[in-house]
């Protein structure tokens, strides 16, 4: 009594908990063993396993899917090839020949799949796209489902698969809840692709591969596509010898389009040159194992790149495509040709920096004279040929010289770089003419020194080194607010030029000659300033030549005159 009870109560569980499959099985399998040549040439879509079948363009293809119990889940999907395609389910009510018990259900089936149905059903869904599409019922009528296809733009291949045990079949990998594919250190030749894993491998515990296709034109929405172009491009590639029906026959010259392209080793996982290739052929194509993460080279500088990411079951062979996106690979910097005794000023940020050529000829003796000078900001430099480093700075604050001997014949490259956020600005100057070098010699400390005993009401004294060379020194003022005079520290454009400066700021020039005596210290008395206010006081010191040559500037100072005389 209490086994019986026991049955009874383990029936009712099973009955409660979870529905059984409804497929039967002995015809599954049979299916299954003949599916090479059983159902290519059918319009019966099997249980549970995936076709492949050839569409001719605007031609559309009906197929026939039968639900025999009621109440069964119901999952068709459709998988495009390269080519866009147009599908609809219509359900129709199964005719009352097909007997429950499943006698003769198999025959009856394929007549009415042959036949056709007799009355119009309802349209229960319609697709229309690239990307794999699914058509789901969660618990279907007793019926017969239409499935009409048809190809939009060109002849072409497509996979189909029907079920009704999704849940246990479990037909695709499963893709995770962010499918998005991420694109990181994106650089000149490379990027690197990441994702999150499949909930197949994690979840499920059952094995997968991911694969990754990058290519110039646009996103590929399934495997089949990435094959399709890897093939050479065509929309229709040809169909292995298990689906020829047994008959050496020429798909390829009977109705589909000829293209007139020759085929190509597609295996090389580096781009060939864009040149010699058309660009939808142009494809990378690579299977990475269990990686989630993996850098792509072999890429062209400033070119736009499509990525796409499929998770592969290694046991059913099918696939689910993740989100991909597209990416565009960094320039190559375009460098600017110095031109000889000439200065430039630029301007730099830390995210794009900026690229000099210096041209050596094959006579040149005199050595290379390279001048760099921040105006705001540090920046960093780097002299190299040919790849190797030849000279380099990381600290450029004020005027960086450098001078080269022993020259080689060929182009000498400069990188100027800057790590700050906000911009900073440079000038930076060439020449194998000593006499044309444009900047006048500056002592080792370039402070400005006030006597601050000497300082009164109306007038101030200042004093500065100089060097032993005959050059011109200009003094100015300007009045300065009590914030700027408090901070002092405020970073001002060392590149400043008098010519800039106001008229009214100018208090006077002088002339210094070289072999004076006692003349290593400039000191100047500046009159006719107002009691009780902020000045800040620059001295520009420039070759003799007059207003042709670079102007540099010492360090500012700030005074105070005296509120009474």
């Amino acid at each position: 009594m209490r086994c019986e009870l026991m049955m009874v109560w383990l029936g009712v569980a099973l009955t409660w908990s979870q529905r059984l499959p409804t497929r039967d099985e002995q015809l599954f399998r049979l299916q299954a063993k003949n599916a090479e040549t059983s159902h290519w040439n059918t319009k019966v879509l099997p249980d549970g396993m995936e076709v492949r079948n050839f569409l001719f363009e605007d031609v559309t293809k009906t197929y026939y899917f039968f639900v025999e119990d009621e109440g069964s889940p119901v999952l068709i999907v459709v998988e495009p090839c390269d080519t866009e395609i147009e599908w609809k389910v219509t359900q129709h009510e199964v005719t009352e020949g097909v007997g429950l018990d499943g006698s003769g259900q198999t025959e009856q089936m394929e007549e009415q799949g042959r036949k056709g149905p007799s009355l119009t059903g309802p349209v229960v869904g319609t697709f229309s796209g690239h990307d794999v599409m699914s058509y789901y019922n969660r618990a279907s009528q007793r019926a017969m489902y239409r499935v009409q296809v048809t190809s939009r733009g060109a002849d072409t291949l497509f996979g189909m698969y029907a079920t009704t045990t999704p849940d246990s079949d479990k037909p695709y990998p499963e893709v995770p809840g962010d499918p998005e594919v991420k694109a990181s250190e994106v650089g000149k030749s490379s990027a690197t692709l990441s994702w999150e894993p499949s909930p197949t491998e994690t979840k499920f515990h059952l094995p997968v591969k991911y694969c990754i296709a990058v290519n110039r034109e646009r996103n590929l929405k399934t495997l089949c596509a990435v094959t399709s172009r890897r093939s050479g491009g065509d929309d229709m590639p040809m169909p292995p010898p298990p689906f020829r029906f047994g008959f050496d026959f020429d798909f390829k010259s009977f109705g589909f389009k000829r293209r007139g392209k020759k085929r190509r080793n597609r295996d090389k996982i580096v781009f060939p040159d864009s040149k010699a290739i058309a660009p939808q052929e142009n494809i990378l194509f690579e299977c990475v194992g269990d990686k989630t993460a993996y850098t792509v080279a072999g890429l062209q500088p400033g070119t736009q790149y499509f990525y796409d990411v499929f998770v592969v079951s290694t046991l059913t062979n099918r696939s689910s495509a993740y989100t991909g996106g597209r990416l565009e690979t960094k320039q190559h910097k375009r460098r600017t040709r110095l031109k000889d005794g000439k200065v430039t000023t630029a301007t730099v940020k830390r995210s794009k920096g900026q690229a000099y050529t210096v041209t050596v000829g094959d006579t040149q003796s005199s050595p290379l004279q390279l001048t760099v000078q921040s105006c705001m900001g540090e920046v960093s430099v780097k002299v190299s040929r040919e790849g190797d480093v030849v000279a380099k700075e990381s600290r450029v604050n004020s005027l960086w010289n450098l001078v080269l001997t022993n020259l080689t014949e060929g182009d000498y490259q400069v990188a100027v770089n800057s790590k700050r956020k906000r911009p900073s600005t440079f000038k930076i100057f060439s020449t194998t003419n000593p006499a044309k070098y444009p900047y006048a010699q500056m002592p080792s400390d370039t402070r400005i020194k006030q006597f601050e005993k000497l300082t009164t009401c109306d007038s101030a004294t200042i004093a500065w080194l100089v060097n032993d060379e005959r050059s011109k020194y200009c003094v100015y003022k300007s009045v300065v607010s009590k914030k700027v005079f408090r901070r002092r520290s405020e970073r001002d454009n060392s590149c400043e030029s008098p010519r800039t400066r106001k008229k009214d700021d100018k208090v006077i020039c002088r002339h210094h000659r070289p072999g004076a005596v006692d003349r290593s210290v400039m000191i100047e008395r500046i009159s006719g300033l107002k009691p009780g206010t902020r000045y800040k006081f620059d001295v520009y010191v420039q070759k003799h030549r007059g207003e042709t040559g670079q102007a540099l500037k010492y360090r500012s100072v700030y005074i105070k005159t005296k509120r009474r005389c």
